[in-house]
């Protein structure tokens, strides 16, 4: 008993001593000197860390529910403290994507189908920037049974760190984030699938292409956009406001889309002005770009379907590998002589054209409303 008590003493006054110099802290039901996993054991602490710099890194998360009960089946906050002040955040979360409409459609197409994402590479069907990612889970993590034909909705995880376009990011940090970004969305896929205790596991990602900055960004040609031959600015849209393209790295003009997804961003070098257009190849990311407007847009005519709303123009067409959407958005422009007009729709029609015949659909014209070219 008095070596007992000794012994406890003794751990005691360690523990205490250690507490004191700031060496190990953990929090409530669980052990010291123990490395946690997180968000639901599917991120080992080396992972994790490497999302944030030099920080005390600590996580919450929710049940891991199944996608019948909330399409956002659950979140995982990781939170970096520096000297005990919250530094930088990043959510990871699991959702079914094929609920999406609307303005949560186009929200999470705006973010994680931008130029800044780097397709994972073969076999994973995702992207990740330095400062989001996702993969699908694989059909194996259905929750029921479907009919002949019916195919369960398209479900992903994703992880999410501050900006998903920030500004003035210099090179170290967007080759660090890409790297950290895209081995833990994988890991994070991987932690989720033998959760749900589904079939199929991802190998980690190689080494990415990441997307250029600032003065790596080449200047735009007008008359081949996006490096797009027969894709031209229409001449009230030359001048300053384009000065600086951005597309999918990896992404190369005439060739099959890497993982589906190929956009290229036209801007302003340090101003809000820009376009995005984007060929999202896949079926069922199609599927998701294709309801980002409502039924009040405005229609378009021609080979495919599409309509227009303000400065964003999606068209979709059903071709051989099953339907693509293609999109041409424009934001930030404060006005003109053209300001009536929408630089999304006279890009559009050329841009449809070309890229249709590149992913294989063949021939698809648009029809838009009379928009001067000059």
């Amino acid at each position: 008993m008095s070596r007992s008590r000794g012994g406890i003493a003794l751990v005691g006054v360690l523990v205490g001593a250690l507490l004191g110099s700031g060496v190990v802290a953990w929090r409530f039901n669980e052990l010291p000197f123990v490395a946690r996993d997180m968000c639901w054991g599917s991120l080992s602490p080396d992972v994790a860390h490497a999302l944030f710099s030099d920080t005390d890194v600590r996580s919450s998360e929710l049940p891991l529910r199944r996608a019948t009960e909330d399409h956002m089946h659950t979140e995982c906050s990781m939170q970096g403290f520096g000297a005990d002040e919250l530094e930088s955040e990043v959510t990871a979360s699991v959702r079914t994507l094929g609920e999406l409409r609307g303005a949560q459609a186009w929200s999470w197409t705006e973010e994680y189908l931008s130029s800044r994402m780097t397709p994972l590479g073969d076999g994973v069907t995702g992207m990740a920037s330095s400062a989001r990612a996702w993969v699908t889970l694989p059909a194996s993590c259905e929750e029921r049974s479907y009919e002949p034909g019916e195919k369960p909705p398209l479900r992903v995880v994703t992880l999410a760190s501050g900006e998903s376009d920030p500004d003035g990011q210099n090179e170290v940090d967007a080759r660090r984030g890409l790297d950290a970004m895209s081995r833990a969305v994988v890991r994070l896929a991987n932690g989720v699938i033998e959760r749900y205790g589904c079939e199929g596991r991802y190998d980690d990602p190689p080494k990415l292409p990441r997307a250029p900055e600032g003065n790596e960004l080449p200047d735009v040609d007008a008359d081949r956009l996006c490096g797009i031959q027969g894709v031209r600015l229409p001449g009230w849209a030359r001048g300053p406001e384009a000065k600086v393209v951005r597309t999918t790295p990896g992404a190369k003009p005439g060739a099959p889309s890497a993982g589906g997804v190929r956009a290229c961003d036209v801007r302003q070098p340090f101003g809000p002005n820009r376009l995005r257009l984007m060929t999202v190849a896949d079926p069922e990311l199609a599927g998701v770009v294709s309801r980002v407007l409502g039924n009040r847009a405005a229609r378009l005519g021609g080979d495919g379907q599409g309509a227009y709303a303000g400065g964003l123009s999606v068209y979709t067409a059903h071709c051989q590998s099953g339907r693509v959407a293609f999109v041409a958005h424009e934001w930030g422009r404060d006005g003109g002589s053209h300001d009536e007009e929408s630089l999304s729709l006279a890009v559009l029609p050329s841009y449809v054209k070309a890229e249709a015949k590149r992913v294989g659909c063949g021939e698809v014209n648009v029809k838009t409303p009379d928009i001067p070219a000059t």
